[in-house]
């Protein structure tokens, strides 16, 4: 026999082993539920005060995930990473979970790109529907509304690859992750070729995110307006050189303008110039780190031109962002309050765009 049967046999076994288990414990599950009934009760209990004691110390900080952006013809596209983040963070499928949904979306429909019957339109010979390739059954289950707006679309990449990821936690992942791709598509190849395109995404990439910011809208460019009004509330101040850190996000400067609209050299002060503040908002909604590139050097580091909604301009001097039809950056009316959404001319500025944008 060989590794791939063995590997076969192993995963069925074990699945009848559970169900005749099952079976063969319903008896003994009866008479003895009511003895765990009150135990699992006092175990509540006992939770509810012990979590309640050690909330304030033990609260984790929320994170912000992406998926890398990878190498080669094969690499998922850059307006999707956030999506498959997102999509296993909500689903708790761990720290493989998005690249396994970019194999699967690769595999069923090359990421949405295929012209096969049922991936746009229709069904193919199987019934499958979409760029995750959902049966009609399967998808009146788990099918779900990933990108709020209001519709549950196997054609949608958002709701399809959401969906996708309720289907593998559901059968078992991230603990069993051969037994959820198994069940996906019952194809000991199939897992195979979904494991080996993963390994080759790795796996997410995670950083603090800022407290308050709340659950991120699913549309990426409903999430771009979500953020940059979130970053516009917090009134961070404009410091030369802010943003430029290791780690996106504000930080110290060579100078900084106060409130009161004073320039202050040397100020221990954390803010945002235009590029560092771009940066963060890209970064915030799920987009590849650029690095701490200075203004000039957006152009080259996105695809050239404007984008269908969402269009960077920049020249050696400064840099802003336009997000379906509004202006956003820093700007001389918004120096003492930070980046915002101001009127900006494009005039002698280069445009680019996130891929997909």
């Amino acid at each position: 026999m060989n590794e791939r049967s063995s590997s076969l046999a192993r995963y069925l076994r074990a699945r009848l082993t559970r169900r005749i288990v099952t079976r063969v414990g319903m008896a003994k599950l009866a008479m003895l539920g009511a003895a765990v009934l009150a135990c699992f009760l006092v175990f509540l209990v006992l939770l509810a005060a012990i979590v309640g004691a050690r909330s304030p110390e033990v609260g984790g900080e929320a994170q912000s995930c992406t998926l890398p952006a990878g190498e080669g013809a094969n690499s998922p596209p850059a307006r999707l990473l956030p999506v498959y983040a997102s999509a296993a963070q909500k689903y708790d499928l761990g720290p493989r979970g998005a690249g396994i949904l970019a194999a699967i979306n690769y595999v069923e429909s090359d990421y949405g790109e295929s012209t096969l019957p049922g991936v746009r339109s229709g069904t193919n010979s199987a019934g499958a529907e979409g760029p995750m390739q959902f049966l009609a059954s399967s998808w009146e289950a788990y099918g779900v509304d990933g990108n709020g707006d209001g519709v549950k679309d196997p054609y949608d990449p958002e709701d399809a690859i959401f969906a996708a990821a309720h289907l593998l936690h559901v059968d078992g992942a991230p603990g069993d992750w051969y037994g959820a791709i198994f069940d996906y598509n019952h194809a000991d190849w199939y897992v195979r070729k979904v494991e080996r395109i993963a390994a080759g995404f790795g796996t997410t990439e995670c950083s603090p995110e800022p407290a308050g910011i709340g659950p991120l809208p699913g549309a990426p460019v409903a999430r771009l307006l979500y953020v940059a009004r979130w970053i516009e509330s917090q009134k961070i101040p404009y410091c030369w050189g802010g943003g430029h850190a290791a780690e996106p996000g504000p930080s110290t400067g060579s100078y900084c303008w106060t409130a009161a609209g004073e320039q202050v050299f040397g100020s221990p002060t954390k803010g945002l110039d235009c590029s560092g503040a771009v940066r963060w908002l890209l970064v915030l909604a799920g987009y590849p780190d650029p690095g701490g590139i200075g203004s000039g050097q957006f152009y080259d580091a996105y695809p050239h031109g404007p984008g269908a909604e969402v269009t960077i301009w920049s020249n050696v001097e400064h840099v802003f962002i336009d997000i379906a039809g509004q202006t956003w950056g820093t700007s001389a009316s918004n120096f003492a309050s930070g980046p915002g959404f101001a009127e900006h001319t494009t005039a002698g500025f280069m445009p680019s765009h996130p891929e997909g944008l």
